[in-house]
C-alpha cells in the first residue's frame, strides 16, 4: 500500500495506511502540483515492490522456446499512420521516433518481435512479427519505410487487419505462450472510418494498446482505443514526437518485463433487443469507396449483434449495387449472427462513375423478395430494405420505388455526399425513413441509434390480396438481337473505359433480357476483332452486366471498325451463336467508338444494311462524328457525346429509337446458312446408373438439342452415344449411322442401362482406346476433331483425372456436364478447361447448355485451335532459387522478383501454383506446388524467407532435384493433364557441377527453363539450362532482374499455352515391392519409400495398365497393399506417403520371397499371371539374410516373374 498526502493529509494517518518500509511506501507535497515531482520516485516504487512481491503472478517464470523465461519477452505491433494527416515532411520524425523505441528493445525471437503496418485508406503490412528476429534487420526495415500518401486515415480498417493477421502463431504471435502483445498506434489525426469493431477484437484478443497522438485532433480516438487513458502519449508538434520515446518506452518496457500487467477483464455484452419477426434487406451503393464501406459493414455488423438472428426470428439480406446490382447474401443464406457478421468482411467496393438505384430496388423485388429466397412476404411477416447510397441515382427510382411499395415493403433511405435527398423522399415510405448527411461516417455515427430503432419496430401492412399481374418496371418488352461493337483501342483507353461501360450497363438495365425477349451480345476490336460473350451465351439482365462490368480493354493504336464490323456480320449474327433472325428478329448492331477508322467503312455499313441489321453509332474523342452519321442505318441513329463522360446520359437517347426502329427487311438478303458442317466426331458419354431413371428424357433431350444443328453425314458429323455405370455400355458408334434421323430415332429410343455406381475414369479410357478410335469410326488420324460430351448425376469411384489427361493428350476436346450429385471438380477435372465444365442443379435444367455447347462444336478449326490455346490459364511455375554465399546480397532482389511474379499470377488450386526452392551444395523445397493454395499465403512464405547459405553453387544436382521432386504428381505437379511446368532459375554464378544432364532431363519432360543469370554467371550455361534462347537472361547486378519481370510474367501469362503431356503408351505389368523394414533400414527408410514414389511417378498404373503391391519385411512379411488394392496413381502414391517403417531385429529374404509368390502374386491380390501379364519383384534390402534365399528364389523365377 502506497500513501500520498497533499496539503492537510495527517501524517500519522498516511503511516499507519502505508506498507514497510514506510520510506518508500509514504510521500507527501503541498501542493496538488508538486505531484508532477513525486512521478518518478512512486513509479520505480510500484516496479520494485512488483518485482519483489513473491505471491504476484509475474513472480511465477513460464518457459519459453528457446530457453529463457516468459519475462523479457513481447510481442510489438506499430501501426503507424501513412495519410496525409501526417504528410510526407513529416513522415521522417514518425520513422525516427519507431527508430529510437526499437533501437532501446532487446529484440530477438525469444525475446521481443517486431511487426509493423502503414495504413491510409486500406493497410499495409509491411513485416509480420516473425519476418526479422535481429535488431539491425528491424532496424534496416524501419529505414526503409517510405510515405504512403492517401486522404483516408482508416484507422478501424487497420485496427481490425492487426487483430485479423497479425497476432497468430502463423505470423509469429505467442498469445498461446503466455507473451503480453502490444499495439502502439502513431496518428495525427481522427479516424475516418469506425473504430469500434478493431478495438473490440483487439481487447478480446488481450492486446495491450498504447497511443501517441499528434496534433489535438487525433487523442479522442486514441484515448477511446488505448487499454489505458494513461497510456496515450501526446505531442502538440511533430517535431516533438521523438521525445515522446522517452516517455512510452518505460511504458513498453514495463510490460515487457512485467512490471506493468494489465488484467484484461474485457466483457462484450451484446443484449438481443425484443424484436418482431422481419425480413431485411440492406440495400448498399457500392462505389462508395473502402472508407464508406467499412463503415457501412460496422452499422450492419452492430445492428445484427443486437437483433435475435434466425429462420424463425430477423432475416437479414445484402445487395450490392452500382450500374448494375448483385446479391451479398439471401435472407436465408445465413442463419446465425456470427455467420453473418463473417459474410460481411466478403463486401468490398465496386468502383463506377454511375449508379442506378431504380434498377436495384427492380432488383430487389424481382429476386430477393422470393419466397425461395428466404422471403416470408406471404406469411405476412414485415418486408424492410434499407438504401444506403453516397451517388444520385442515373436512372428513375420512383416506379420502381412505388412497386415495392404496392407489395407492402417499408422502405429507408441513408445517403451521404452527393446522394439526392429528393431521390431519398422518393424511395422512402415517409419523410422519417430518410437519413441524410454531408458524409457517410458522420451520418452512421449520429442516425446509428435512429436507424436501428425504425428497422426494429416499423411494421406496416403487407397486402393479404392475391397480385394477379406482375409490374414490370423500367423495362421494354420487345425482342431483339443486340450486338455491341466496343472501340477497345487507346483512343478510348482504361481512363474513358468505365463511361463506356456505363453506357451499356444503362441501356441494358432499360431492356427486358431473355432467351425469348432481348438477347445481347459483346465484341470489342482495335487492330483485330475479339469475343467478349455470343448473344446465346447469357440469358438474364444480371449476367449480361456482371460481364459487361468485367470488360478490360485490348489496347493499340490501330482502329480497323470496317473489318470489325465485317467480323461481327459472318460471326456474330448467325444462328450458331443464338442469332434468331431466321425468325424474323431485329437484328441491331450497336457501334461504339472513340477513334477515327483507318479501314473501309461504308460499304461494310451498306452490306450490314443488306442483310436487315440496324446500326447504331455512340462517339466521342477523337471519332469523326460526320462519317458514322453515314455508318449508322439512317443519320438519325448516331449519337455523339462532346466528352466521354457524357457517354452514359445517350442511353436515354438511344432507348426510343434502339426499341422502335425497324429495318427495310424487304431488301434484307442473307446468304444462307447452310446447317453446321465440317467434319467432326461427336461422343456423348451418359450417366446410365438407376438415379437417373426418373430423368433419362432429359439427358435424350439434351443429346437431340446438342446433335439437331449438326451437318450429320458419313463424311461431315459422326455421333456415338455411350451410357456407363460400373462399366461402359456403348449405345451406337461413330460409325453406325449415317444420317440425323437415323441418330435421332436411336437417341429417342435409348433406355437406362442401370447399374448402381458410376466409373468415369474407365468409361473414360474406354472412349479414348475403343470409341474414337479408327476401328469404331474415329477420324483422329485425318485430323478430324473429336469432342467429347461427358453427363454424370453423381460422382466417379473412380479417379478422373488421370484418362481425361490422356484424352486431351490425344487432341480430344472433353465437355463436362454436371447435374445434381456430380463433383463440380470431377466435372471440371474432366473439361478442356474450367470453362468447358457446365453444372446445373436439376436435368430440368440440361436445356440451358446445347446452345452454349454448340458454340465450341460448330466453330471453324482455326477458330477453335485459338480458343483451345487462349482459355486455359493453368501454370505449375517453380522458382529455383541461388542460395550460396556469394548470392547473399542479392536475396533482397530475388525475393522482391518472387513477390510481384505472384502478385500479378492468377494464384489457386485450379488456377496457377507455385514452388519455391533453394540450393547451395545441396536443394531444398522451401514449400511446393501444393503446400500454399491462395496468393496472400504464397506471398507471406515469400517475405519471410531466408538466405540458405552454402560454399557450393551445384545447379545441375538442383535441376535434377527439381525434376525428381517437385514436378511429381505427389508435389503438385499437374504434367500429366498437359499444364504447363514452368522453371524460373536465379542463379548468381557458375554452377561446380555438370547441367548438361539434369537440363536435358527436364526438357524431356516439357519443362519449360528460364535461366536468369545475374553477377558471374555463364553464358553458356545458362544457355544449356534454358528451354530455349529465348529464355535466357543475364544480368550485371542482382537489382536488374526487377527490370525483367513486368516482361517475363506477361510471357508466361499470355505466350506459354498448355501443351499436352507426352503420355508413353505402356505394356502390362504386375510390380511388387519388397521392402527391408528391418531395423538396419530405419534411419534409411525415407529414402527407401522416396525411391518407390519415384519409380512409381514413371508408370500407367491402372487396372489395365501397371499394377503396383507393397510389402514390408523382417522376421515377417506384412502386405501394406495389394495389387487391386488402388487403380489410379495418385492413390498409390498417397499409401506410399503414409508407410511406416516396420522395423525387427532380424532378416528373413527367403521368408518373404516365399510369402510374396503365394501371396501377393496370387490372382485373388489382383495378380494377372495367367493372362500373361509379366509380375516384376523389386527387392529392396540392406542386410545379409539370416535364413536360405536360394531355396525359394528358384520357386519364385519363371517366364512371367522377374526379380529385380
Amino acid at each position: 500500500m502506497f500513501a500520498v498526502g497533499v496539503q492537510d493529509a495527517v501524517d500519522w494517518e498516511l503511516r499507519e495506511m502505508a506498507s514497510q518500509p514506510q520510506s518508500t511506501h509514504v510521500f507527501s507535497v503541498d501542493t496538488f502540483p508538486a505531484l508532477q515531482s513525486i512521478i518518478q520516485d512512486l513509479v520505480v516504487g510500484l516496479c520494485d515492490a512488483v518485482t519483489q512481491s513473491g505471491g504476484f503472478p509475474v513472480a511465477n517464470e513460464a518457459p519459453v522456446a528457446g530457453g529463457g523465461t516468459a519475462q523479457d519477452t513481447a510481442d510489438l505491433v506499430l501501426l503507424i499512420d501513412g495519410s496525409q494527416n501526417i504528410g510526407a515532411a513529416n513522415f521522417p520524425y514518425v520513422r525516427e521516433l519507431v527508430l529510437r523505441i526499437i533501437e532501446r528493445l532487446d529484440v530477438g525471437r525469444d525475446t521481443v518481435r517486431v511487426a509493423l503496418v502503414l495504413y491510409n485508406s486500406s493497410p499495409e503490412i509491411k513485416f509480420y512479427l516473425n519476418s526479422f528476429y535481429s535488431k539491425s534487420s528491424v532496424l534496416d526495415a524501419v529505414k526503409a519505410l517510405t510515405y504512403t500518401e492517401g486522404d483516408e486515415s482508416n484507422l478501424g480498417a487497420a485496427l481490425e487487419e492487426v487483430a485479423e493477421s497479425l497476432l497468430s502463431e502463423t505470423s509469429g504471435g505467442r498469445a498461446d505462450e503466455g507473451v503480453p502483445q502490444m499495439l502502439v498506434v502513431i496518428t495525427a489525426g481522427p479516424s475516418t472510418d469506425d473504430t469500434g469493431a478493431g478495438d473490440r477484437a483487439l481487447k478480446r484478443a488481450s492486446v495491450i494498446t498504447f497511443g501517441v497522438a499528434i496534433g489535438d485532433t487525433a487523442t479522442a480516438d486514441l484515448e477511446t482505443i488505448a487499454t489505458d487513458i494513461s497510456f496515450v502519449q501526446s505531442a502538440s508538434d511533430v517535431r516533438e514526437v521523438a521525445n515522446i520515446g522517452d516517455q512510452l518506452l518505460p511504458l513498453i518496457n514495463g510490460v515487457i518485463q512485467r512490471t506493468i500487467i494489465v488484467q484484461n477483464e474485457f466483457t462484450e455484452v451484446i443484449q438481443s433487443k425484443t424484436v418482431g419477426n422481419r425480413d431485411i434487406i440492406f440495400l448498399i451503393d457500392g462505389t462508395m469507396g473502402p472508407a464508406n464501406i467499412n463503415n457501412v459493414r460496422s452499422f450492419i455488423r452492430e445492428f445484427v449483434e443486437s437483433m435475435p438472428i434466425g429462420p424463425d426470428q430477423v432475416q437479414v439480406g445484402i445487395a450490392l449495387f452500382s450500374g448494375s446490382p448483385r446479391v451479398e447474401m439471401d435472407l436465408n443464406t445465413h442463419d446465425t449472427k456470427e455467420k453473418i457478421i463473417s459474410a460481411l468482411s466478403t463486401i468490398k467496393p465496386r468502383p463506377a462513375q454511375v449508379v442506378n438505384i431504380g434498377a436495384a430496388l427492380n432488383f430487389v423485388r424481382e429476386r430477393m423478395l422470393q419466397p425461395e429466397k428466404g422471403s416470408r412476404i406471404q406469411q405476412g411477416v414485415p418486408q424492410l430494405v434499407m438504401l444506403l447510397t453516397s451517388k444520385r441515382s442515373g436512372d428513375s427510382v420512383e416506379e420502381p420505388a412505388s412497386a415495392l411499395r404496392e407489395l407492402g415493403v417499408l422502405t429507408l433511405a441513408a445517403g451521404a455526399k452527393a446522394a439526392d435527398e429528393q431521390q431519398l423522399k422518393q424511395i422512402a415510405i415517409s419523410d422519417d425513413a430518410v437519413f441524410y448527411d454531408k458524409d457517410m461516417r458522420p451520418l452512421i455515427k449520429t442516425k446509428k441509434e435512429k436507424m436501428i430503432s425504425a428497422l426494429s419496430t416499423l411494421a406496416g401492412g403487407v397486402p393479404t390480396t392475391t397480385v394477379t399481374e406482375e409490374t414490370i418496371v423500367e423495362t421494354t418488352k420487345m425482342v431483339r438481337d443486340i450486338v455491341f461493337l466496343v472501340d477497345g483501342s487507346n483512343y478510348v483507353g482504361s481512363s474513358n473505359l468505365p463511361y463506356v461501360r456505363d453506357f451499356m450497363i444503362n441501356t441494358i438495365n432499360q431492356l427486358d433480357v431473355g432467351p425469348d425477349r432481348v438477347q445481347v451480345g459483346l465484341l470489342q476490336f482495335a487492330d483485330r476483332p475479339k469475343i467478349e460473350f455470343y448473344l446465346s451465351n447469357y440469358r438474364t439482365r444480371e449476367e449480361v452486366v456482371e460481364k459487361i462490368s468485367q470488360l478490360r480493354l485490348t489496347g493499340g493504336s490501330a482502329v480497323n471498325t470496317g473489318a470489325a464490323m465485317n467480323y461481327a456480320l459472318d460471326n456474330m449474327f448467325h444462328s450458331s451463336r443464338g442469332s434468331r433472325r431466321r425468325q424474323g428478329v431485329q437484328q441491331v448492331l450497336v457501334l461504339i467508338t472513340g477513334g477515327p477508322p483507318q479501314d473501309q467503312v461504308k460499304s461494310v455499313a451498306d452490306r450490314l444494311a443488306l442483310a436487315g441489321v440496324l446500326t447504331f453509332t455512340v462517339s466521342s474523342g477523337q471519332a469523326d462524328e460526320a462519317l458514322l452519321q453515314s455508318v449508322a442505318f439512317v443519320p438519325t441513329l448516331a449519337f455523339h457525346a462532346r466528352s466521354f463522360s457524357g457517354l452514359p446520359g445517350l442511353a436515354e437517347q438511344i432507348m426510343p429509337e434502339l426499341v422502335t426502329v425497324v429495318g427495310d427487311t424487304d431488301v434484307a438478303v442473307f446468304q444462307e446458312e447452310t446447317v453446321v458442317g465440317g467434319e467432326r466426331d461427336v461422343a456423348f458419354l451418359i450417366d446410365g446408373t438407376d438415379r437417373v431413371q426418373a430423368d433419362f428424357a432429359y439427358i435424350k433431350d439434351f443429346i437431340i438439342k446438342v446433335i439437331e444443328p449438326l451437318d450429320i453425314g458419313d463424311d461431315k458429323v459422326r455421333v456415338s452415344v455411350v451410357q456407363h455405370s460400373e462399366r461402359p455400355t456403348p449405345s451406337f458408334y461413330l460409325n453406325t449411322y449415317k444420317t440425323k434421323d437415323e441418330v435421332i430415332r436411336a437417341v429417342q429410343g435409348l433406355r437406362v442401362t442401370g447399374g448402381r455406381s458410376l466409373n468415369t475414369g474407365s468409361a473414360l479410357r474406354f472412349m479414348k482406346d475403343t470409341i474414337l478410335s479408327g476401328s469404331y469410326g474415329g477420324r483422329a488420324p485425318q485430323n478430324v476433331p473429336q469432342f467429347l460430351i461427358v453427363l454424370t448425376g453423381g460422382r466417379s469411384t473412380d479417379n478422373v483425372r488421370e484418362p481425361a489427361g490422356a484424352l486431351k493428350t490425344d487432341g480430344v476436346v472433353p465437355f463436362g456436364v454436371g447435374v445434381k450429385d456430380a463433383d463440380p471438380k470431377q466435372i471440371e477435372a474432366i473439361s478442356h478447361n474450367p470453362s468447358f465444365a457446365f453444372n446445373v442443379k436439376e436435368f430440368s435444367e440440361l436445356s440451358t447448355i446445347p446452345q452454349r455447347l454448340n458454340n465450341y462444336v460448330s466453330l471453324p478449326r482455326e477458330e477453335l485451335e485459338v480458343v483451345l490455346q487462349q482459355v486455359d490459364t493453368r501454370r505449375d511455375i517453380v522458382f529455383l532459387l541461388d542460395g550460396s554465399d556469394d548470392s547473399r546480397n542479392g536475396l533482397p532482389a530475388i525475393r522482391e522478383f518472387v513477390r510481384r511474379m505472384v502478385e500479378e499470377l492468377d494464384v489457386g488450386e485450379d488456377k496457377v501454383r507455385v514452388g519455391v526452392i533453394l540450393y547451395s551444395d545441396d536443394a531444398s523445397i522451401y514449400f511446393n506446388l501444393i503446400t500454399h493454395r491462395s496468393k496472400k499465403a504464397i506471398i507471406y512464405a515469400v517475405r519471410s524467407l531466408r538466405h540458405k547459405g552454402g560454399k557450393s553453387r551445384n545447379t545441375g544436382a538442383a535441376l535434377q532435384f527439381v525434376q525428381d521432386h517437385v514436378f511429381t504428381t505427389s508435389s503438385g505437379s499437374r504434367h500429366l493433364e498437359g499444364v504447363p511446368q514452368i522453371l524460373f532459375l536465379l542463379t548468381g554464378g557458375k554452377s561446380k557441377d555438370d547441367v548438361s544432364r539434369a537440363a536435358f532431363g527436364l526438357k524431356q519432360i516439357g519443362v519449360m527453363s528460364f535461366a536468369i543469370g545475374m553477377k558471374n554467371a555463364g553464358q553458356e550455361e545458362l544457355q544449356k539450362i534454358a528451354f530455349s534462347s529465348r529464355y535466357v537472361f543475364n544480368l550485371p547486378f542482382f537489382a536488374e532482374i526487377l527490370s525483367i519481370q513486368p516482361d517475363l510474367v506477361a510471357f508466361v501469362q499470355t505466350e506459354i499455352s498448355a501443351k499436352p503431356a507426352t503420355v508413353v503408351e505402356s505394356p502390362q505389368r504386375d510390380i511388387v515391392f519388397l521392402l527391408d523394414g528391418s531395423d538396419n533400414t530405419q534411419s534409411d527408410f525415407p529414402a527407401i519409400r522416396s525411391f518407390v514414389e519415384q519409380m512409381v511417378e514413371t508408370l500407367t498404373v491402372d487396372e489395365n495398365r501397371d499394377r503396383i503391391s507393397v510389402v514390408q519385411y523382417s522376421g515377417d512379411p506384412q502386405t501394406h497393399f495389394n495389387l487391386n488394392t488402388y487403380m489410379a496413381k495418385q492413390d498409390v502414391l498417397g499409401a506410399i506417403q503414409r508407410l511406416n517403417h516396420k522395423g525387427g531385429i532380424s532378416l528373413n529374404t527367403g521368408v518373404a520371397l516365399d510369402y510374396v509368390r503365394k501371396n501377393a502374386f496370387a490372382e485373388s491380390s489382383g495378380s494377372r499371371h495367367q493372362q500373361g501379364v509379366p509380375q516384376i519383384l523389386i527387392l529392396l534390402s540392406d542386410g545379409r539374410s539370416q535364413d536360405d534365399v536360394a531355396r525359394f528364389l528358384g520357386s519364385s523365377q519363371d517366364k512371367n516373374h522377374k526379380v529385380l
